[in-house]
C-alpha cells in the first residue's frame, strides 16, 4: 500500500501521479531529464511586477517536480531556492487560487485548469531554455496542451 503525502499548497503527491499518468501522451515526446517545476507565488515571494532582483531572492519552498523518466512523467517534492538555482525548463508560478484550482481539478483535467489560469494570470510562466532546446526536448505537444503558441503561425 503506497502512503498518502501531503504538502503545503500541493495536496497529495499520489494524485497529481495519477493525473500525469493519465495524460501521458502529452508528455511522450519529451526526453528524459526534461523537467517542469511549480512553485506557490506567494510563499515564494514571486510576485508580479517584481524586479528581478526580488525574484531572484525568493524564499526557499517546496516545489512540486515533474520530469521524464523511462518515458513517462513523475511527480516529485524538491526545495526550491530561487531562480538563480532551479534546475527545471520550465517554472510555473501558481497563485493561491490556481492552485486550488488545479488541486480539485486533479481527478479531472488539471491541465485544462492550469491553461485557463495562465491566460487569467494567475499562473506565471517562466521559461530557462530557449526555443530551439525546448523543440529537441520535445516539448511542443505540452505547450501546446496549455494553448502557448510554440512555434508560431510560420515553421
Amino acid at each position: 500500500m503506497n502512503a498518502i503525502v501531503e504538502f503545503g499548497g500541493f495536496g497529495e503527491l499520489c494524485d497529481w501521479q495519477a493525473m500525469l499518468d493519465r495524460h501521458r501522451e502529452v508528455f511522450t515526446e519529451m526526453d528524459d531529464g526534461a523537467r517542469i517545476g511549480i512553485v506557490s507565488r506567494e510563499a515564494s515571494g514571486i510576485l508580479p511586477g517584481k524586479h528581478l532582483e526580488g525574484v531572484q531572492r525568493a524564499a526557499e519552498v517546496d516545489m512540486l517536480a515533474w520530469e521524464v523518466q523511462g518515458g513517462g512523467m513523475q511527480a516529485a517534492i524538491e526545495r526550491f531556492a530561487g531562480m538563480s538555482t532551479v534546475k527545471v525548463d520550465l517554472l510555473l508560478v501558481a497563485d493561491a487560487e490556481a492552485l486550488a484550482a488545479a488541486r480539485a481539478d486533479l481527478a479531472g483535467n488539471a491541465l485544462t485548469t492550469i491553461k485557463k489560469a495562465i491566460r487569467r494570470g494567475n499562473i506565471m510562466f517562466f521559461v530557462f531554455k530557449n526555443k530551439a532546446q525546448l523543440q529537441d526536448a520535445g516539448y511542443e505537444d505540452f505547450l501546446e496542451s496549455l494553448g502557448l503558441a510554440f512555434l508560431g503561425a510560420c515553421r
